[in-house]
């Protein structure tokens, strides 16, 4: 059997593009007749082959797990809800691989195996719930656990992006300001100085320099932001040395590392105690959590872990040696893996830091603003203060 990529359309001239199982391209033109398509194009895929999907917004895979739950607790048919779905949604993209995953399950493909081919779209945790769920004869519960967890995601980010709107509005208004005025205010009273052959303070030849230093050099400071913010994104995704010290720099913060080291924590044990619900053996929930994880020191963590339950030791004899576990989620853990009930535990720890996240977004931002409004009032302090020294000294010898 060989996979191939196809372009069919149906009766009503709509367009599907997909991956499907066949023999022989006249088997794949034949089995896509039976389904109601034509055939309009082929390929083999290969290895090097690359399937692009039409970016998903999150709450429309949400939507469509719980359609999917709701309707086959209900006895609706699997092909049946797929259909349904296409149908209902308005995203053009996400519509065209419901018809692919729906074309597949049609040719007995089984659920999990026709979602995995969209690689894009589903992730690799959702896949394996899927796959458990099928296996088990579960998959209405399944699919719920899948639209709860890409809930809560959502909620987290939802949170973070709502407190993090005002704070940086704040900052690129206050960065703004001070380019302002160390390129027109500043040089301005330079030239009175100079015109009034005054001796300048010490502070205030600093800030003259680095008036000049801005006025001359004004792409620099546009285009130093840019390269931090290129280098933070994309130096990560090359070098793994790179990426572990600036995940450890962010999880040793003043500010944001308590709320990101909590954030990793939460994620890991939403992942696992999802991931052992669903009936997954605790090593290959390991291995997904492994791959799920982006902090690279948890990763770490995780990967030691896993290597600990392949030897037969406790996972939390691991975990315990890395400090971005915290000891009360970690003696919880101890004791889910004790008394066997570790899925348990992973759902209490989740439920508590689902209480405790969005209190300390609210309490980051909140000391955020603050500390931007008396670093704007600080830098505006010692411009005034550069500016209006000279003149001072000017009168007093008058």
């Amino acid at each position: 059997m060989v996979e191939y990529i196809y372009h069919a359309v149906d009766a009503n001239g709509l367009a599907i593009d997909g991956i499907m199982t066949a023999e022989s391209e006249s088997h794949l033109d034949e089995r896509l007749q039976q389904l109601g398509y034509w055939l309009i194009d082929v390929s083999k895929k290969t290895k090097k082959t690359k399937v692009c999907d039409a970016a998903v917004p999150r709450r429309e895979i949400i939507d469509f797990f719980n359609t999917l739950h709701s309707m086959l607790a209900a006895g609706i048919p699997i092909t049946e809800t797929l259909l349904a779905v296409c149908e209902s949604t308005n995203h053009v993209g996400f519509a065209a691989v419901i018809r692919d995953v729906k074309m597949n399950v049609e040719a007995g493909i089984s659920l999990e195996v026709s979602l995995s081919r969209h690689p894009n779209v589903f992730s690799s945790q959702i896949i394996n719930l899927i796959k458990a769920g099928e296996y088990s004869g579960k998959l209405p519960d399944a699919c719920e656990d899948i639209s709860l967890h890409l809930e809560w995601v959502e909620k987290i980010l939802a949170e973070i992006k709502q407190a993090s709107i005002y704070p940086i509005t704040i900052l690129i208004a206050v960065m703004g300001l001070v380019m302002l005025m160390f390129m027109f205010v500043v040089p301005r009273f330079n030239e009175i100085f100079i015109s009034l052959d005054l001796e300048l303070p010490l502070l205030t030849r600093i800030v003259v320099d680095i008036g000049e230093f801005t006025t001359q050099n004004w792409w620099l400071m546009l285009a130093l932001p840019l390269a931090v913010f290129a280098f933070l994104k994309y130096a990560p995704r090359y070098s793994i040395s790179i990426a572990w010290k600036l995940d450890r720099f962010i999880l040793n913060m003043p500010v944001f590392g308590n709320l990101n080291r909590m954030l990793q924590q939460s994620r890991f044990c939403h992942n696992l105690g999802l991931l052992l619900k669903a009936g997954i053996p605790i090593l290959e929930a390991l291995a997904l959590c492994k791959d799920l994880v982006t902090n690279q020191v948890m990763k770490k963590a995780v990967c030691e872990a896993e290597r600990a339950v392949n030897e037969g030791k406790q996972m939390t004899d691991v975990l315990g040696k890395h400090d971005i576990i915290s000891p009360i989620v970690l003696r919880m853990m101890m004791v889910g893996e004790k008394t066997g009930q570790l899925e348990q535990t992973m759902e209490h720890a989740s439920k508590r830091f689902d209480k405790e996240i969005p209190r300390l977004i609210k309490q980051v931002f909140s000391i955020i603003e603050p500390l931007i409004m008396i670093t704007l009032i600080a830098i505006v302090g010692i411009i005034g203060g550069a500016v209006f020294l000279p003149m001072f000294s000017l009168m007093s010898g008058v």
